[in-house]
């Protein structure tokens, strides 16, 4: 009988003429005698050998022994999720987002291989796990809107809103003073949700800190901007009394004020100012509706817009969507009126110079005044005055004291009521 030396073993021997046929004996008997074992483990009800979880072995483990199992290592793995920024520190624990391990599918999983599809495909299945190995998942179920709503409330304290770059007007002496905006930081809540979908899923959650990256956010109005604007290209006042109509007058101008308008942006006053409404902190005021004197909130506004109409267009920019008044406004002059109604009428204008415009008003005490401020050298040295000829306004473009060019804007009739007797 001849007798196996497994040191002196290797490949030539073992496919040498001599050696195959013992090692496909020696192969076939300790298949057979671990399927044998392995089967018998199934039939038991246990787990099949072969069978991981995490590199440690579950074969021979019963049901209740392997929920036990997958229990212990759950509860070694449920542990916060720690965020890191700016020096500060934020957590997301488990159960603040129903973090839940799926113990019985892990089991489930487990106890499938090797068994309950025939003879053959189980023995087949066995030889798998036991020469190969299976590797069992343990996965776990959250609460995606738990832990959007904590991503939300770390976000509200990291992410830092960016300021825009802003002009202050001295009228006084017609000096302009820029002030930089800043670039804010955002927290990208989509990405970190699906950043921490993997590792909470896997129980994958790691000891370290997750060092949070933010993204730069760039003001709406940059300081790049304002760069060029030097002077006061237009500006008109308006006078009113105080009272509910003067607090309409005041909401509406700070709605329009610290604007920009880039070549070629049209401006709408009605997207800009928004609904007047009581909850936008309109108050009701005398009103025309339908050719009638009213009362409705937001009483007073057409008289920013008004304002706004003629400093645009001294400062040379182009109306686009202009409707006079049903009556002759008493606040300003025939044909000089630009009346809104929320979602009906609008006042548009475009901004066709060189550079971009900035648009800043204030209504203080009585008087309300609009400012545009540009580029000097976009006007090319003129001055703009508006005129009438009969019931039609122009503009007119003056240097030194001579005409270089008039346009024709608009001619209005206003409604007269008949006189009574």
């Amino acid at each position: 009988m001849q007798i196996l030396n497994l040191e002196n073993w290797s490949f030539k021997t073992i496919f040498s003429a001599k050696g195959l046929p013992i090692m496909t004996a020696a192969a076939v008997l300790a298949g057979g005698i671990a399927m044998a074992a392995s089967d018998s483990i199934a039939d038991s009800g246990k787990i099949v050998s072969g069978v991981k979880y995490d590199g440690e072995d579950l074969g021979g483990l019963n049901s209740q022994q392997a929920t036990n199992f997958f229990q212990k290592s759950a509860k070694s793995k449920m542990r916060p999720i720690t965020l890191a920024y700016g020096g500060n520190e934020f957590q997301i624990l488990p159960e603040e987002i129903n973090l839940n391990p799926q113990i019985d599918k892990a089991v489930a999983e487990a106890e499938s291989y090797g068994r309950g599809k025939g003879l053959v495909t189980d023995f087949a299945d066995q030889a798998a796990c036991l020469f190969g190995g299976r590797d069992v998942k343990l996965n776990a179920l959250y609460d995606e809107e738990l832990l959007n709503q904590k991503i939300a409330d770390i976000a509200a304290q990291v992410d830092v809103q960016p300021v825009n770059a802003r002009c202050n007007v001295y009228p006084a002496n017609g000096m302009i003073e820029p002030i930089a905006g800043s670039i804010g930081k955002k927290l990208n809540r989509e990405k970190l949700a699906e950043s921490l979908k993997e590792p909470l899923e896997n129980l994958a959650i790691s000891n370290n800190p997750i060092n949070l990256e933010l993204e730069d956010v760039e003001p709406f109005i940059r300081t790049e901007d304002i760069a060029n604007i030097d002077t006061i290209l237009g500006q008109y006042s308006t006078y009113y009394y105080p009272g509910d109509r003067g607090d309409n007058i005041w909401i509406a101008a700070n709605a329009i004020s610290n604007k920009i308008l880039k070549t070629g942006w049209e401006f709408s006053f009605n997207t800009t100012v928004g609904p007047r409404t009581w909850e936008a902190g309109y108050k009701p005021a005398g009103v025309i509706i339908n050719g009638k004197p009213d009362i409705d909130y937001g009483g007073g506004v057409c008289q920013v817009s008004s304002t706004l109409y003629n400093a645009i267009l001294l400062a040379g920019l182009t109306p686009t969507e202009r409707t006079p008044h049903f009556f002759q406004s008493t606040y300003i002059g025939y044909g000089r009126d630009a009346t809104v109604a929320d979602g009906q009428i609008d006042f548009k204008f475009r901004n066709d110079l060189p550079h971009p415009v900035y648009l800043t008003a204030n209504a203080t005490g009585s008087t309300l005044t609009v400012y545009v401020l540009g580029t000097k050298a976009d006007l090319n040295g003129s001055d703009i005055a508006l005129e009438m000829d009969g019931n039609s306004l122009y503009r007119v473009y003056y240097q030194g004291g001579q005409v270089v060019k008039d346009e024709y804007l608009h001619t209005d009739q206003y409604y007269t009521p008949p006189a009574t007797t």
